[in-house]
C-alpha cells in the first residue's frame, strides 16, 4: 500500500531513498565516499542559484559536509533509518542490499556532488502537464546554477490508472493511455547534457505505476512504454558511471 498526498513528502523521498540505495549499489567511488566519511546527504536542502538569484529546495542532495557542522535541534540520521520513519516497506532483496552497502550520513550540506529531484503526475493531467515540466525544469537549472559539475538527476512518476480518487475524496477519471503519454512527452521535451557544460539533466528517468489511491495495492503497468533513454535503470548506470568519472580524486 503506498497512496499519494499531493502536500506530503513521503512518495518524493521514498523514490529518492531508492535513487541513492541503486547508486550505492552501483558507484565504488560513491562507496568509498561514504565509508570515508567525506560525503553526507541531505534532504529538502535549499540550493542557490547564484546565476539567477534563485533558490529551490531538491529533495536529495549528496555533498561534502559543511565545515560550519550540523545546526538543527535533532540529531543527523543515517540512510538506514529512513525506511522506518518514512514507513517504506522494503523487500527482503533490498534489506540485503542495503545491509550489505555503506550506511551513509545525514549532515550539514557542503559543496553538492549530485542532486535528485523527483516529480509526480498523478492526475488532473491536462491542467498539470504545465507545473509538473516548470517544476523539472526549473530544478535542473538551479542545481547548476548553484555548481556546474554537480550532476541533476531528475525522477518523473506517472500515474497510468483509469481514475484517481483525491485525498478529499473526489474521483477522477482518466483518458488513459493519452494522459501518461502526454506526461511523458513532456519529460522528453527538458533539456539534457552529455557532459558537465551545457544546460540540462545529467541523468533523467520516468516510472510508470498504476495508483488508484483509493487503498488499492500500487501496481507497475505494462504499458505505455517508457522510452529506452528513460528507464530507470539506464538512468541509475549513467549517473553512477557519470560520478565515477566526475568526482575522481574529489
Amino acid at each position: 500500500m503506498w497512496q499519494y498526498h499531493s502536500r506530503g513528502a513521503r512518495h518524493s523521498i521514498t523514490s529518492c531513498w531508492g535513487i541513492l540505495l541503486d547508486l550505492l549499489a552501483n558507484s565504488s567511488l560513491l562507496r568509498k565516499h561514504v565509508e570515508e566519511d567525506t560525503v553526507v546527504f541531505g534532504l529538502d536542502h535549499e540550493m542557490q542559484d547564484f546565476a539567477a538569484s534563485r533558490s529551490k529546495n531538491l529533495d536529495l542532495v549528496i555533498a561534502k559536509p559543511n565545515e560550519s557542522g550540523w545546526t538543527r535541534k535533532r540529531a543527523p540520521r543515517r540512510f538506514s533509518e529512513l525506511p522506518a520513519l518514512y514507513d517504506m516497506v522494503l523487500t527482503k532483496e533490498q534489506r540485503a542490499a542495503m545491509a550489505s552497502l555503506p550506511d551513509p550520513l545525514e549532515g550539514a550540506v557542503g559543496a553538492v556532488h549530485l542532486a535528485v529531484e523527483s516529480k509526480a503526475c498523478m492526475t488532473a493531467f491536462t491542467k498539470s502537464y504545465p507545473r509538473f515540466y516548470d517544476e523539472l525544469n526549473s530544478s535542473h537549472a538551479v542545481i547548476h546554477g548553484a555548481s556546474n559539475r554537480a550532476l541533476a538527476v531528475g525522477l518523473a512518476i506517472i500515474n497510468t490508472a483509469d481514475e484517481f480518487v483525491s485525498p478529499v475524496g473526489k474521483r477522477n477519471r482518466h483518458n488513459q493511455p493519452q494522459d501518461a503519454r502526454g506526461a511523458i512527452d513532456k519529460v522528453e521535451q527538458l533539456p539534457r547534457r552529455s557532459g558537465d557544460e551545457g544546460v540540462g539533466y545529467d541523468g533523467l528517468g520516468i516510472i510508470l505505476v498504476d495508483l488508484a489511491n483509493d487503498g488499492s495495492p500500487v501496481v507497475l503497468p505494462s504499458s505505455p512504454k517508457v522510452p529506452a533513454n528513460y528507464q530507470y535503470d539506464r538512468m541509475i548506470l549513467r549517473i553512477a558511471h557519470e560520478y565515477d568519472v566526475r568526482f575522481r580524486g574529489a
